[in-house]
């Protein structure tokens, strides 16, 4: 039996689309629909870095991180030609940045991380038993501004 002949024409590849805030997390407005963006994960690194307890990338043996998938999805975006090298969504320019706060509560802390004022990673941070015991509470917010 005669095996079919490739055709000369190949299926259109499908148009890859760029990484959105609103595929990713559970955004609304303006922001969900913009593509992630390299100032906005720059942001995000520098904001993390600035409050203490905020957890490390899986790679370093720690938990999630917004700034490390951000990265990631803004090389993609670039990759694809969605944004620019050094581009800022404009949401997160026009509508307060990226920030992260860390509020205490009982035996350690909830880091909150925001672009736009819309939260897109929150967790919790456990003291060790010592630091508990010193620990008063209080919040910190760290802010970087595209």
């Amino acid at each position: 039996m005669a095996q079919p002949q490739p055709r000369g024409e190949e299926a259109p590849a499908a148009k890859q689309e760029p990484i959105k805030y609103g595929d990713v997390y559970a955004v609304k407005g303006e922001l969900a629909g913009q593509p992630i963006a390299p100032r906005d994960a720059a942001a995000m690194r520098a904001a993390e870095e600035q409050v203490e307890g905020v957890q490390l990338p899986r790679e370093s043996g720690g938990g999630f991180s917004s700034a490390g998938f951000m990265e990631q999805a803004a090389q993609y975006n670039e990759a694809l030609g969605a944004v620019q090298p050094g581009q800022a969504s404009d949401a997160a320019a026009t509508h307060g940045g990226v920030n992260v706060t860390q509020d205490a509560v009982p035996g350690g802390r909830i880091v909150t991380e925001f672009v736009a004022g819309q939260a897109v990673g929150q967790y919790a941070v456990a003291e060790p038993p010592a630091e508990q015991a010193k620990a008063v509470a209080g919040s910190t917010t760290a802010t970087r501004h595209n």
